[in-house]
């Protein structure tokens, strides 16, 4: 659990209003909301590639030199979640990033970011087989919850490829990581010594800029995060952004819109089943009602169809 100040921001009062109280109590945008986790990644490149590099091995001058943001958001098109898109993705040569900001687990999350995953493994394909050879695609997801602790033991970073029963990976061409930014934000709590990682995560998950500039002074990347949340914040046209009701009641609409998904697609699953069933049930009183049509002996039938004397008799 994230351990926030309590927010009595004024209602029905100007926006201006609403903005001089945030900023003078020192509260600014949380950066895991998704629209501030967009702009943080694709605004704080310093940032962004010292992370990247850190989690991916990439050397950081490459990514930030060769650093190109997907305009294209990819939407799902399946039934389970077909309103929601990718959270961001970047370009570099050689590979696709995708990032996703899960603020809490919930049954279908891993799911739909498989979903992400492998739209664009099948876009590459639609480009031709050698092409998406050439392309390994990286989806990182910053877990705000640690349901993956027995993977991932005392770390908080872990690694998940198709492997077979002997360990060998199916190809080099995919990865995924998820990172549990809560153990990262308990050091913090616990007044633990903490890597340049391990800040760079927990600086997405404050919302107290006295408490940013701290963790953040001297330090370029982080004080490129710390700037980017206050100007976020300051901007009069992002008021209302940070709702936390609204964003508690959108996560719960995703969760009961799941699960309805689910009971419904096995509603339908259970429909044609009894469906096959009904329709062998009436082929087989067709086929002798047929047969008894043209005069066709019940003897002759029963041996035919299978079905009693007593079966074909009720069906006259």
């Amino acid at each position: 659990m994230i351990k926030k100040r309590i927010k009595n921001i004024p209602k029905n009062v100007s926006n201006e209003k609403i903005r001089d109280y945030t900023i003078s109590n020192n509260f600014v945008y949380e950066g895991t909301l998704d629209s501030v986790f967009k702009a943080i990644m694709g605004g704080c490149l310093l940032y962004l590639g010292d992370m990247i590099s850190k989690l991916t091995g990439l050397d950081k001058a490459f990514i930030i030199k060769n650093f190109k943001e997907q305009n294209v958001e990819y939407k799902i098109s399946n039934a389970l979640e077909k309103k929601k898109v990718s959270d961001f993705i970047f370009k570099l040569p050689g590979y696709i990033i995708n990032l996703e900001c899960n603020r809490g687990y919930w049954d279908g999350l891993i799911e739909r970011n498989d979903a992400y995953f492998c739209k664009i493994k099948g876009e590459l394909l639609s480009k031709g087989e050698e092409y998406s050879k050439k392309i390994k695609v990286i989806q990182i997801n910053f877990d705000i919850f640690d349901n993956f602790e027995e993977c991932l033991g005392k770390e908080n970073i872990s690694k998940f490829y198709m492997k077979n029963n002997e360990n060998i990976i199916e190809t080099k061409t995919s990865e995924k990581i998820h990172i549990d930014m809560i153990k990262s934000y308990n050091k913090y709590l616990n007044g633990e010594e903490l890597t340049k990682l391990d800040k760079e995560l927990v600086i997405l998950m404050l919302d107290d800029y006295l408490e940013i500039k701290k963790i953040a002074e001297g330090d370029d990347e982080l004080m490129e995060v710390s700037k980017r949340l206050y100007e976020l914040t300051d901007n009069i046209d992002n008021i209302g952004l940070y709702d936390p009701e609204k964003r508690r009641k959108e996560e719960e609409a995703l969760k009961i819109e799941y699960h309805s998904n689910i009971a419904r697609e096995q509603g339908i699953e259970q429909g044609i089943e009894q469906g096959k069933k009904v329709g062998a049930t009436s082929e087989k009183k067709s086929i002798p009602k047929s047969m008894l049509s043209k005069k066709m002996e019940i003897p002759l039938i029963s041996e035919i169809t299978g079905l009693s004397k007593k079966q074909i008799i009720n069906l006259m």
